[in-house]
């Protein structure tokens, strides 16, 4: 289903609090830096000429199905990621917005389950002949206690959790002790299933897709690691993702990726719409890959509803491929699940 371009609507902007809030106080929250995704949404919207109302959910869902029943949007906006501060339960929210029969942006209730599972991601993807790091699963009731011929270097992160949450320098593991040890650590600590990989050098790129039926592929941006001495590992921690003043001390910051050579730069675009596809995800997604010195392409991780505010990586990329913002928003919410 799609929105008909030029036509106000009347829009829902759905997001999660983790803490409860009233309405009056939102304006004042979407100053901070962690609703920059929602304020710039909203405030595109309404320059679009959209009628634009924000709602947040915290920990019950009931005030959703009355605001709903009680004023039925065009469109919910959907930038919700959690509930009762779980992102374990974002899929939930868009089976309840199909339960109430309202279009809204984004990915579908499958891949946003999908995803979440880094295992099973790369189980799908690797019956479909896609590379990915050769991996195995400690389970938290059942935690691994050797890995056998396990290629090493490793790398050991939680199995569901998002945003580099559990990764750390002492994630990159060059023996099973270190590698055990830290298994231990997200069972144990973390109390959440590990995933143990394959660790894969090379470049690590971001590709943004956006699209229902056809798709496009932006251009690929980098994670670069500028002071970060050569030999060392190189990966995306909490610190290198979150720490301003790590970032900054390290070198560490995203941009184009340059150097690529047209022909791979074509490989990289047609596998993450292939990767985008298999693992049915919808409206606008990005896809992690490493580009190893050998020039094979990896992947990594799908990101269905990336954060899309304007100075985010899937904003500039779409920018570099000569689509603003205003344009990024409208695409986006053209781009609707039926409801």
């Amino acid at each position: 289903m799609g929105v008909r371009s030029g036509k106000a609507l009347s829009i829902l902007l759905l997001t999660d609090l983790s803490i409860p809030l009233q309405p009056e106080q939102f304006d004042e929250y979407l100053k901070t830096d962690d609703w920059k995704s929602d304020a710039n949404v909203i405030r595109t919207l309404r320059r679009l000429g959209h009628e634009v109302r924000i709602f947040g959910i915290h920990d019950d869902i009931r005030p959703l199905i009355a605001e709903v029943e009680r004023d039925r949007p065009d469109v919910v906006f959907n930038l919700c990621e959690a509930f009762g501060n779980d992102r374990d339960f974002e899929p939930h929210v868009a089976a309840l917005l199909e339960l109430l029969r309202v279009p809204y942006t984004g990915a579908g209730v499958t891949p946003l389950r999908v995803c979440k599972d880094k295992s099973l991601t790369k189980k799908i993807l690797s019956y479909h002949r896609v590379r990915v790091p050769r991996f195995v699963v400690s389970r938290k009731s059942k935690p691994l206690r050797s890995l056998g011929k396990f290629p090493f270097p490793a790398f050991i992160k939680p199995l569901a959790l998002e945003a580099s949450e559990g990764i750390a320098q002492v994630s990159f593991a060059e023996d099973e002790k270190h590698a055990i040890e830290r298994v231990r650590y997200i069972n144990e600590k973390l109390a959440v299933d590990a995933i143990v990989e394959e660790y894969i050098d090379g470049r690590e790129l971001y590709v943004g897709v956006m699209g229902n039926e056809r798709l496009v592929a932006f251009p690929p941006r980098e994670l670069f690691f500028r002071q970060v001495p050569e030999g060392e590992p190189k990966i995306a921690t909490f610190r290198a993702k979150w720490d301003d003043g790590y970032r900054r001390k390290w070198g560490i910051d995203t941009g184009p990726a340059k150097g690529i050579a047209p022909e791979m730069e074509r490989r990289i675009a047609e596998l993450c719409k292939k990767i985008y596809r298999l693992l049915q995800m919808s409206g606008y997604g990005r896809i992690d890959l490493r580009l190893t010195p050998e020039g094979e392409i990896v992947f990594i991780e799908a990101n269905p509803n990336p954060s899309i505010a304007r100075e985010d990586d899937f904003a500039q990329s779409a920018e570099k491929a000569g689509i603003d913002y205003d344009e990024l928003i409208a695409r986006i919410l053209r781009l609707v699940n039926a409801g």
